[in-house]
Order: C-alpha cells, then sequence, then structure tokens
C-alpha cells in the first residue's frame, strides 16, 4: 500500500504544477487550454488528496492525520476547484485578479500542508 500512496503523493504534486502552469498558460496568452489545464489539475487535487487521507486514516501507512489540517486544506482546495471552474466556464469575463487568487491559494495550500 506504501507504493499506492507514494504514487497518490507524486500525482497530488503534480496537480499542484498543473494548476500553477495552467495560470502561468494564461499570464502568457487569453487564448488555449489553460482554463482546462487548470481545472482538471485541481480536480486531481481535490481527488488525490481525499484519497491520501482516507489511506492514512484507515491505518494503511505509517503517516498521521490531523483533521483540522486537512479540513483547512480541503476548504482551500475546493476554492481552488471553484475558481478553476469559473474561469473554465467563462473565460471571456475572467481578469488576471482571479487567477493571480487562484494561484496564491494554490501556494498557500502548499505553504500550509509544508510548515502546519
Amino acid at each position: 500500500m506504501e507504493i499506492v500512496y507514494d504514487l497518490l503523493v507524486v500525482t497530488h504534486l503534480l496537480g499542484m504544477a498543473g494548476i500553477i502552469s495552467g495560470v502561468v498558460a494564461r499570464a502568457t496568452t487569453t487564448a488555449g487550454p489553460a482554463g482546462a489545464i487548470t481545472l482538471y489539475s485541481a480536480g486531481a487535487q481535490v481527488i488525490t488528496g481525499l484519497a491520501l487521507v482516507g489511506i492514512a486514516s484507515a491505518g494503511l501507512v505509517a503517516a498521521d492525520v490531523n483533521n483540522t489540517k486537512v479540513a483547512v486544506k480541503l476548504g482551500v482546495a475546493v476554492l481552488v476547484l471553484v475558481l478553476a471552474h469559473v474561469l473554465w466556464r467563462r473565460p471571456q469575463t475572467s481578469g488576471k485578479g482571479l487567477f493571480a487568487t487562484l494561484a496564491g491559494l494554490t501556494v498557500a495550500n502548499v505553504v500550509i500542508a509544508v510548515f502546519w
């Protein structure tokens, strides 16, 4: 089960990288698949995060679960997912402020993961 857990961690980190790459792609050009990249990456983050917490909570790996931290990170991740969905559905009305907020929340989630 450790291998599955480690693969989920890698996928979770790739999802974060995908969100940031979608933000960078949108900052450089308004056309293209930046909204879809961000949306799918945010979805991957939420799904893999839930799977990681489920595996750790079940005691299948040697990882402790801080439920308060998980709740805060899930809240931020859902906000990122909602913003990514809004930006995907209405790319013409979205300004750079929404993408900057999305990137900031993603970085905040990383900071919470590392320093909490």
